[in-house]
């Protein structure tokens, strides 16, 4: 069997890095136009722009209708298993958070619903849909879903400008134990795109999961769309220790 050798677009993306590396080049910084660095690479135009888009999708590049390629800011990155708060993660990374409602209304529970929730059929829950904007920039289309037989008065508040977790340990006296969470990539609808600014059809993250208290109790079922030229997800790994 032939020894597997790597393809034209992934040896030019490393010849993008390299430079990106050896140059010196910060965010705002343009590389060469495509025609120089094709030449210089001995590389044809639908190879580059297949390595620039793969460095695009992983934030290592942008580039504008308008501007050739350039290096963008760095994406914000956030552990997954970082319970706290979407506001504290924010101020943790000393950006400005604002949300801003698509819509908070009392709805009956769907049989997914009520089954993530631990809910009879038919609970009244309170499902919040919120843009996450960080310095004035869209990240993230968050929905949050609680039971209203827990957490009576909830709907209430007005969480444009209120964070969910703070309020649930202030008032009632729940904090975030645990949870489960899944992650994937979905293409942004014509709504979701148009709420985090992105052309139609971009590929974002898909997060969902449930978070509980410390009695096991489901607090919040969860799904996110997220811009990944914005945001990152990391995990942290470790070895598991076997019980003898």
């Amino acid at each position: 069997m032939d020894a597997y050798e790597s393809r034209p677009r992934d040896r030019i993306a490393e010849k993008i890095e390299c430079y990106i590396i050896e140059n010196n080049l910060k965010p705002g910084d343009t590389l060469p136009s495509e025609r120089q660095l094709c030449e210089a690479w001995n590389c044809n135009r639908m190879t580059f722009r297949a390595a620039a888009k793969r460095l695009i999708a992983a934030g290592i590049l942008a580039s504008t209708p308008l501007v050739n390629y350039y290096i963008p800011e760095p994406r914000m990155l956030r552990n997954l298993q970082d319970l706290g708060s979407f506001s504290d993660w924010v101020k943790s990374q000393g950006k400005t958070l604002k949300n801003r409602r698509v819509s908070q209304s009392v709805i009956t529970a769907s049989a997914r619903m009520a089954e993530r929730l631990q809910l009879p059929r038919d609970s009244q829950v309170l499902q919040i849909i919120r843009v996450r904007v960080i310095d004035d920039v869209p990240v993230a289309l968050d929905t949050s879903v609680l039971s209203l037989d827990r957490y009576p008065g909830l709907e209430t508040y007005d969480f444009e400008g209120l964070s969910l977790y703070a309020l649930l340990k202030e008032k009632y006296g729940v904090e975030i134990s645990h949870g489960t969470e899944d992650i994937s990539l979905t293409i942004a609808d014509e709504a979701e795109a148009g709420w985090l600014e992105i052309p139609e059809g971009s590929a974002c993250y898909f997060l969902t999961g449930i978070t509980y208290d410390s009695q096991n109790v489901p607090v919040e079922s969860f799904k996110s769309v997220a811009r990944t030229d914005k945001m990152k997800f990391i995990s942290e790994l470790g070895r598991e220790e076997r019980k003898k």
